[in-house]
């Protein structure tokens, strides 16, 4: 088993609660899976940072013609989550059998 003692001063508290509860449901987590949990963990991170930036500016940006629209880092959030939550999908194994049909269907590992 690997694990970081010492979260970095980075990690919002949710991403804390992330990285340690899923040690907590993988504790045998070691090598190249507990790589790709630090790498979910510092994709949340990226997200979370993201959020303050858009927030920061009302979630809203100015277009190329002056229009308003949706700040990119709304849509850059977003994408970052995704990409998270489809490394953590990969480690964490369905408890449900509704969770093993839905992962069977995307495209997951059952």
């Amino acid at each position: 088993m690997t694990t970081i003692t010492d979260h970095p001063s980075h990690w919002p508290e949710a991403v804390v609660d992330t990285y340690d509860g899923t040690l907590d449901l993988l504790p045998e987590l070691a090598g190249p899976a507990f790589a790709s949990l630090v790498e979910a963990c510092e994709l949340l991170a990226t997200a979370y940072a993201l959020d303050e930036v858009a927030t920061a500016a009302g979630h809203t940006s100015t277009g190329s013609m002056g229009q308003v629209v949706l700040h990119p880092a709304v849509t850059e959030a977003r994408l970052v989550r995704t990409a998270a939550a489809s490394i953590l999908s990969k480690l964490v194994p369905p408890t449900s059998r509704a969770q093993r049909m839905a992962r069977g269907r995307h495209g997951g590992t059952r």
